[in-house]
């Protein structure tokens, strides 16, 4: 497995991920928040992106055709994933055949960055971020398998700040048993290269 930055909400860790390993061109998408009308979170990570001096192209999935998608991930260093609901996003990536194109692209050396559900969706399942997120904007999902790069569950905002902390320790409480989970603050980001883990600062 190549290098991946999961990130709970800040993009603190972004500059070092990426410049560090040769990259300045980052594809974003935002398919996440796509069924969303106000998507102000996802505007302050595009703002912040380019602020930090990365050129950031959308890549819009759910308008690409598959090889508009391929064309458009050759022309970028790295992709980042931004965050909304994880199973609308898991739904459109199966739908559209971008987590296969994804995987492939990520385990041939791509950058990936994926913050809240852009970084829950690569790990083991996405079940419990049913108390974060709701599960029935995403109906035609069957499975909540999640793309398997890491075999955790990620829990963004686990601090509670944005979803209470109520909701995060039901969580815990609730799926510790069946899964591992990887709580992470807003401020934290996990960083995966090959077989190692650490959580950074964001």
């Amino acid at each position: 497995m190549a290098d991946l930055l999961l990130l709970s909400r800040w993009l603190g860790a972004v500059p070092e991920f990426v410049t560090g390993r040769g990259g300045a061109r980052i594809g974003f998408i935002p398919t996440a928040s796509s069924i969303y009308p106000d998507r102000a979170w996802v505007d302050l990570d595009r703002r912040t992106l380019r602020e930090q001096g990365f050129t950031v192209t959308d890549i819009e999935l759910e308008i690409l055709s598959a090889s508009e998608t391929a064309a458009a991930l050759d022309d970028v260093d790295a992709v980042f994933v931004s965050g909304g609901n994880v199973f609308h996003l898991l739904s459109v990536l199966r739908r559209t055949g971008v987590d296969r194109l994804l995987t492939d692209r990520v385990h041939a050396g791509m950058l990936y960055l994926g913050a809240s559900a852009g970084a829950c969706v690569v790990g083991a399942d996405i079940e419990p971020l049913g108390l974060l997120d709701d599960p029935t904007e995403a109906p035609d999902l069957t499975s909540t398998t999640g793309l398997g790069w890491i075999d955790e569950v990620i829990v963004p905002h686990a601090d509670g700040i944005v979803s209470g902390r109520a909701v995060v320790d039901e969580l815990r409480i609730r799926y510790g048993s069946r899964f591992t989970l990887r709580m992470l603050a807003d401020d934290q980001a996990l960083l995966v290269s090959g077989s190692e883990r650490s959580v950074i600062s964001s």
